[in-house]
Order: structure tokens, then sequence, then C-alpha cells
């Protein structure tokens, strides 16, 4: 998933996924500082806080909705639309925070209110289409972002004024950044309320964020105003994610790595409105349900990701 937005919205962009990163916390271990910890490899449960957080921020991501309308010829082969994705990130409240250590200890999720990336889709023979977003990759606030998301997407039935599509999807990549021991904590005393899991150092970790999934999509073009294109989906997806921790904490060098699978399902329903034959706004309200136990003995809740994207899109033939 530029120009026409300018920079801040990178800076946003960039520090969105900066977010992702809460599913892990820093190892609090004897010893002397500067000593490298054991290995630890810990599979979670898709319901462990630490998990909820991975596919929360996966599911911000997801390349879902948002539909590019017909071009006005029709599907051709080599069709180019550029666009723009901007997605709202809700700001988690303390509680939602504390996913660390089965949801024990907080973490600085709330990076930034927006993800944007820029999005490009292609015609390909026989009314197909390759979709492919990506945010820059460059480092803003302290995190450096290399994800790409891509997708292949087709009309399946076509009437007089209704089209229902399919598209399925995918995304690679990371994101690295102080995220488990941010510089924040570093001038609060050792496991004070400030700095619970013992940093004293940044951190420099790793998180990925691998998904598929695959929609059906259906959108009406109404017949007396034919700008306005209210549309619908409804999708499934496999996520994996994983954190690769790299803190340095009062025991030594933290490297444990926690990953997670599991399965989702996610909606969005909005309008396109053609502000020219080739320009187009279209915006989607987004819905996941989210299941998760913030800990061992709290009941299994439902905590959805719920936000609002837009896409400004132009087609150049």
């Amino acid at each position: 998933m530029f120009q026409m937005l300018g920079t801040r919205t990178f800076v946003f962009t960039v520090g969105a996924f900066g977010m992702l990163a809460g599913p892990a916390c820093a190892q609090t271990m004897g010893g002397a500082s500067g000593a490298v910890l054991p290995y630890n490899n810990y599979h979670l449960g898709f319901e462990r806080p630490e998990a909820w957080g991975l596919k929360y921020f996966a599911s911000a991501s997801l390349l879902s909705g948002l539909p590019a309308p017909q071009e006005p010829e029709g599907y051709r082969v080599g069709t180019i639309t550029v666009g723009m994705e901007m997605d709202r990130l809700p700001q988690l409240n303390a509680g939602q925070e504390r996913i660390g250590f089965h949801g024990t200890a907080p973490e600085d999720l709330n990076k930034a209110p927006i993800f944007a990336r820029p999005v490009v889709r292609i015609g390909l023979p026989d009314k197909f289409s390759v979709v492919v977003a990506a945010p820059p990759p460059f480092e803003l606030f302290g995190v450096q972002a290399h994800l790409l998301a891509f997708g292949l997407e087709r009309p399946l039935i076509e009437g007089d004024h209704w089209v229902l599509g399919w598209r399925g999807y995918g995304q690679v990549g990371s994101i690295k950044g102080a995220f488990t021991c941010p510089n924040g904590v570093l001038g609060f005393a050792l496991g004070s309320p400030g700095n619970p899991t013992n940093c004293v150092g940044e951190s420099a970790d790793v998180s990925s964020l691998r998904y598929a999934g695959s929609e059906f999509e259906v959108s009406y073009r109404i017949p007396r105003n034919s700008k306005i294109i209210p549309h619908a989906a409804a999708g499934g997806n496999f996520i994996d994610g994983e954190f690769q921790t790299h803190a340095p904490v009062v025991a030594g060098l933290d490297e444990t790595r926690l990953w997670t699978r599991g399965g989702t399902f996610s909606g969005t329903a909005g309008f396109t409105y053609m502000v020219t034959r080739r320009a187009a706004f279209t915006v989607d309200a987004f819905y996941s349900p989210l299941w998760v136990q913030r800990n061992p003995t709290a009941s299994r809740t439902n905590d959805g990701l719920f936000n609002v994207r837009a896409l400004v899109s132009y087609t150049f033939r």
C-alpha cells in the first residue's frame, strides 16, 4: 500500500504498524545484565492476549473491501488503477493494551491513528485483476515496515446493475522497532509500574504479519444515480503471526519468539462515489470479530476490530 496526501500520511502509516508489535514483552530473569538469555520459542493459543494483539493488527492491514469500480470501457487487459488507501486505527484502552505475560503486562500499542498505503490494480486476461499494496519501506518514528499485500480478483456474475465478485489475497513481510522496550520506559526504575519488565535499553523487535484470505463482494449501481455504487463483502482469513523479541533487560538480552496461527472472519459495507468517469472515492466500514481470553480465569469475549477505511483511485486506461 502518495505524493497527493503528503509526508504526514506516511508518518502515520509506519507509526500505525508500530502498534502491531504489542503481543510480546521482555522476559525478566535473574542474572547479570549483558548475558544472552536462553532462547525460548512459544506457541500461543489463538485466544491468548498476545495472540489477540497480533491478529488485531493483522486484521487492520487486511486487503479486503474497497473495490475499484468497473472501467468506463469495461474490463480490459493492461488497465491500470492507482489509489491511496487510508484506514482509521482506533485507540486502545488501558485494558486492551495489557496483553503481555497472558494479560498481566501493559504494552505501548497506540502509535498512530491512521494506516495508509498505495494500491495498484492491473487488468489481466479473462476479467482478472491483480492488486498490490504496501506501506512505505523506510524508517519513520523508529519503526521500519517491510509489508507487501497482494490479491487476485474477478467478477463472477454480472447483471444489468449489479456484480458479484471474488477476491483472494495475502500478505508477507514484517516490521521492526522498539516495541517491547520503548524509549519511554527507560526513565523509570526497574520493576516499577513504568518499567515492569526491567528494560535497560531500547529493543529491536521484529513482528511478522502474514495472512491469506478470500472474500465475495456484491455491488449495485443505482439506475437513477449511477455515480453512487453501494457494496458489501464477507470473507475468511488465515492469520500466521510471529513476534521475535530482541530486548535488553536487566538479566541480559531477551530473544523470545512467540507465534500463533488461526482463522478469522471479516466483513465490509460501504459505497463508491464516481467523481468522474475515471476518478472514484470509496468508503467502507470494516468489522472482524476477534475472540480473546484476557487472563486464565477470565471468560472468553469478543474484542473485535471496527474501523472506517477510504480509497481514492484513478484509472489511467
